[in-house]
């Protein structure tokens, strides 16, 4: 077949098709030199190919003719001019390369290449032979003006160019960013990186290089902020309407803070209290004009769901002295759509049962007039359940389901305590949410209560925190006598306590870091801690009216809460090779503990393994726990109290749209105490290690841009399930094992 689709005959003498570009690093001594950084300056990238076969490049040329119809619009959409070898560019792309080694410190270095041909075929190698490099030996300061030359000094530590560093001219345009967002930040509102020169003086025996930081310009002028100007009715289209009104507010922040005024101006009611922005807008009358405090309110003001734009500006105005400059602050707000509707429907077939869902939605910017946005969804459906000859019939759609769920969020921080401080600087956010669901099926009716009340926030780019310190879940179940029957000859206990009340009462917190940068394809890392516990505020009721007793369980309400702490990790790294090719890998491990008024955690915060998006050689919750078997003859979900679990997955362009990626995945559940209805299931040190389960599969992925389909094929590799000598199952696959996901959205 690959034979068949070869490309030589096509390819114009004369030519050949660039398939590869190498850099490699031709000396004894290793160097600071990234093979990878020198790739990008090669100007001409070669063509996409899969093990040497270009099927894109193929589909190209045996459409090219096509003038109309189904085969031109192959040649346009899916295949692919070829990139023909270009001498002059190759040449281009070793000066850019001699050029980015002068820029780090290797001056003088030589790139020579090498054309490598073969079947009309061309790789391009790029070798590197470098010099010694350039070290920092000094670093000195000219600036006239003795204010910004105090200014540079407190931050003189953080400074990325450092005395006996390799010289760096990356670096170095670091540090004057570095320099000019502090002073911009510190009331230099007109200075910019352009006033920041490095003279550099080199010692060609020695290998040295002396750095002097030279900021032109006698004297720099700092700007205070003079007056804030508010307009929430700014219209886009029309900027030049006549404001019919100025009304200033006066507020405080807090006892700690002086009073402060902004000044409203618009031309129509606003419709929103104007204490909503105290919290957002960050620039104040009589303080320093601070880009970071602009950036801050950006982000603050793309919460206020109202607004679908915003805009900041500033006005130098008369007035001032020597020493400072004052500046008008313009803040322009245009609103947004207020109410929001949304209708679905959907048909379900769960299992071969089909069904029916439907909900609706609706959603109002502003509530209560301060950008507080609420949603409520109403939810209801219905589906045909297949039953046993003993139930009942109770007509076609058997089991029903409905239910509401509400939540507002508020663009403040909503507390008795103040913290003004920690409000000003990360603009924290607040949730507050409820719901109700009912599902009635032929065996029982199951009702569910959810509540909670929450705050989130970003402490900077890369981290965020999400606290929520009341979290309500409760369930009530109506069981049939028949069930209660069915229920009472269950063995495991797990399974019981799914159909059992049980009252979730405690708080959560989550931290993650993430410092990704969507904008670049660069290695990262992604970690996330979430730790949650229940009960305890509760158990400090158990002597009190509040609480009641049965079999020496406690109750609120006539339901047992459940009390219990339970934590997860979750860390990633991410490492691309090229924009599109990357390895990600992911590890992670949970654990939870029941204690008090509960013997083992809640079913739905149990910890399971296997699905879409871990362990995916096993079916959904049909791992583990342990080197436990489910010989009952039934179909039951496996969980337990703790998960250890690795992913590895490596990620490759196919073609246009289409990516593959190659995995596997290691790991298990298992139960922390000895459990009958998991036998074998309980983590012991000197065991786990032995059941930990492995498989491995290969995906295909739609990557749309706004959206990503995702199917994955696994193979259960090592079975825990199985005795000592038999878990490793390669030799014994057969095409039943593979185990077919579907997913939106990468796993990990």
């Amino acid at each position: 077949m690959l034979s068949g689709c070869a490309i030589r005959e096509y390819v114009p003498e004369g030519k050949t098709v660039l398939i590869s570009n190498d850099v490699v690093i031709d000396s004894e001594e290793s160097t600071d030199i990234s093979t990878k950084e020198a790739s990008y300056y090669i100007t001409q990238q070669p063509d996409r190919n899969l093990y040497g076969w270009l099927p894109r490049v193929w589909v190209y040329y045996k459409t090219v003719n096509k003038t109309s119809g189904f085969g031109k619009w192959v040649n346009r959409s899916i295949g692919h001019k070829p990139t023909y070898y270009n001498n002059q560019n190759t040449i281009d792309s070793r000066h850019q390369i001699e050029d980015y080694l002068n820029n780090i410190g290797y001056f003088k270095s030589k790139v020579t290449t090498q054309k490598i041909e073969k079947r009309k075929r061309s790789e391009v190698v790029y070798t590197i032979n470098p010099t010694k490099p350039y070290h920092i030996r000094n670093i000195g300061y000219k600036v006239k003006d003795t204010a910004v030359l105090s200014k540079i000094m407190e931050i003189e530590n953080e400074m990325p160019v450092k005395e006996g560093d390799v010289y760096n001219a990356f670096t170095m345009d670091k540090q004057r960013d570095l320099i000019t967002s502090y002073l911009r930040d510190n009331g230099y509102y007109f200075f910019t990186k352009d006033y920041i020169v490095f003279e550099v003086d080199t010692n060609l025996r020695q290998n040295k290089a002396d750095i002097t930081v030279r900021i032109d310009g006698d004297k720099h002028d700092k700007y205070v902020i003079n007056k804030v100007f508010v307009n929430p009715n700014y219209n886009v289209q029309n900027p030049n309407t006549e404001m019919n009104d100025t009304v200033p507010f006066t507020f405080k922040l807090s006892k700690k803070y002086p009073e402060y005024r902004f000044d409203y101006v618009y031309s129509s009611n606003p419709k929103i209290n104007f204490k909503t922005f105290n919290q957002v807008i960050l620039m104040h009358p009589g303080e320093y004009y601070s880009n970071r405090k602009v950036t801050q309110t950006y982000r603050a003001m793309g919460g206020l769901k109202l607004y679908s734009r915003s805009n900041i500006s500033f006005d130098t105005v008369p007035g001032g002295n020597d020493s400072v400059k004052l500046l008008n602050c313009n803040v322009a707000l245009q609103r947004g759509k207020l109410n929001h509707y949304n209708i679905q429907l959907e048909g379900t077939n769960s299992g071969g049962d089909l069904g029916a869902l439907g909900s609706i939605s609706y959603r109002n910017n502003n509530i209560f007039r301060g950008s507080e946005v609420l949603r409520i969804t109403l939810r209801g459906g219905v589906q045909a359940q297949k039953v046993e000859d003993y139930i009942i019939d109770e007509g076609m759609f058997n089991t029903k389901e409905f239910g509401i769920d509400a939540s507002i969020l508020f663009p403040r921080f909503l507390s008795p305590i103040p913290l003004s401080r920690f409000v000003l600087e990360y603009q924290p956010k607040t949730t507050l949410s409820a719901g109700f669901n009912g599902q009635i099926r032929p065996l029982y009716s199951r009702y569910i209560i959810t509540g909670t009340y929450g705050y989130n926030w970003k402490a900077s780019s890369h981290v965020e925190h999400i606290f929520t310190p009341l979290n309500l879940n409760t369930v009530k179940v109506l069981p049939t006598e028949l069930f209660e029957l069915i229920m009472s000859l269950e063995t495991n206990q797990r399974i019981r306590d799914m159909y059992t009340d049980h009252l979730i009462f405690g708080l959560n917190y989550s931290f993650i870091y993430n410092n990704q940068n969507i904008n670049s394809n660069h290695d990262f890392f992604y970690f996330k801690a979430d730790f949650e516990t229940s009960g305890n505020l509760l158990s400090l009721f158990n002597n009190t009216p509040l609480i009641t007793t049965n079999d020496n369980y406690h109750e609120i309400a006539g339901i047992r809460y459940a009390q219990y702490i339970r934590y997860q990790f979750d860390f990633r790294v991410y490492h691309y090779f090229t924009p599109e090719k990357v390895i990600a890998l992911r590890m992670m491990y949970g654990q939870g503990l029941a204690y008090g008024n509960s013997v083992d955690l809640p079913f739905e915060k149990s910890f399971y393994a296997g699905g879409t998006n871990g362990m995916r050689g096993w079916q959904y919750r049909m791992l583990g726990p342990g080197e436990f078997v489910n010989d009952t003859g039934y179909d039951i979900e496996h969980i337990g109290d703790l998960q250890l679990e690795f992913n590895l997955e490596y990620r490759f362009p196919l073609y246009a749209f289409m990516k593959g990626a190659i995995f596997s995945d290691v790991g298990n559940i298992w139960t922390l105490s000895n459990n009958e209805s998991f036998y074998g299931g309980q983590f012991k040190f000197d065991k786990f290690y032995k059941q930990l389960a492995v498989d491995a599969g290969f995906g295909l992925r739609f990557d749309f841009d706004f959206f990503l389909i995702r199917f994955d094929w696994a193979v259960p590799l090592r079975d825990p399930a199985y005795p000592d000598d038999s878990r490793w199952r390669i030799s014994k696959l057969q095409w039943s094992d593979i185990v077919w996901n579907f997913g939106i959205g990468y796993p990990f």
